[in-house]
């Protein structure tokens, strides 16, 4: 698809990736709705575009979900590329980890995409035409990273993003609508620190975020690339294609990967 003209709808579109994305799109002529839980810095980035609206949207709410989606079609009369970006942190192990940030997590990593979706694959598929972006998570796609037994149900949702994205890519292709599953690499921002006021890092957690590779610019150069070219995945990770190889050679068993995460200087 190319990308020059076309209306976006994205989900935590105020910051980060999702500000990346949406800066591109209105470069490169487009129109953009920027949908995010922080009212004001979605009105604040909407002003600096040229055409560009905010709406107020927690995908943790069926509601709100549906009167934004109403909103961005009234206003520009439809839609072509919905990315579903939002989403939230758990850290925790599973011994630790209460029934309420299990819900809440899962409510709005893959719940929350999945109120996305109903709310737009009607208008879509009637159109037959358009794309979707599913963002799931490098920690997901690609397993063995330590990180991973501290942020068990940070993972699990981004696993179920990656199921999601591939049963919606069969759903959605006899209507010519194309699906991305976006696997951002590590990338800086602020996705992962404490809200102000919020006690620090765990530092047993904390030493085991592996330093910063990517600047959001550079992982969304990465996502621009896939759906130009209609590719499913769209990994940011460095060595992707191997890493996945192998992941695959040792039947999805993430003991076999953990040496990859080691530094090259410690290995035997």
């Amino acid at each position: 698809m190319r990308l020059a003209g076309k209306t976006l709808f994205v989900t935590a579109g105020a910051s980060g990736m999702g500000r990346s994305f949406a800066e591109h799109i209105a470069r490169a002529g487009g129109n953009v709705v920027i949908a995010d839980v922080n009212a004001a810095a979605a009105e604040a980035l909407a002003a600096s575009l040229p055409s560009a609206i905010a709406v107020s949207c927690d995908v943790a709410d069926t509601a709100q979900v549906e009167q934004a989606r109403d909103i961005a079609l009234d206003r520009f009369g439809a839609v072509d590329i919905v990315m579903s970006h939002a989403g939230i942190t758990g850290p925790g192990d599973i011994a630790t980890l209460s029934d309420e940030t299990w819900s809440r997590v899962l409510d709005v990593n893959v719940m929350g995409m999945v109120r996305v979706l109903r709310a737009f694959a009607p208008h879509l598929t009637e159109r037959r035409s358009g794309h979707v972006v599913l963002t799931t998570s490098s920690l997901a796609l690609i397993s063995g990273h330590p990180l991973s037994a501290r942020t068990v149900s940070y993972i699990t949702s981004k696993a179920a993003v990656i199921g999601l994205a591939q049963s919606i890519a069969v759903a959605l292709a006899p209507v010519g609508v194309g699906v991305t599953l976006f696997a951002p690499d590590v990338t800086e921002t602020g996705f992962a620190k404490p809200p102000a006021g919020a006690p620090p890092l765990d530092p047993a957690l904390a030493k085991l975020i592996p330093s910063v590779k990517q600047t959001a610019d550079q992982a969304v150069a990465v996502l621009i690339e896939a759906i130009e070219q209609g590719r499913f995945l769209a990994s940011a990770t460095p060595d992707h294609a191997r890493l996945l190889a192998r992941q695959a050679e040792m039947l999805l068993d993430p003991l076999a990967l953990t040496e990859e995460y080691r530094p090259i200087d410690s290995r035997p």
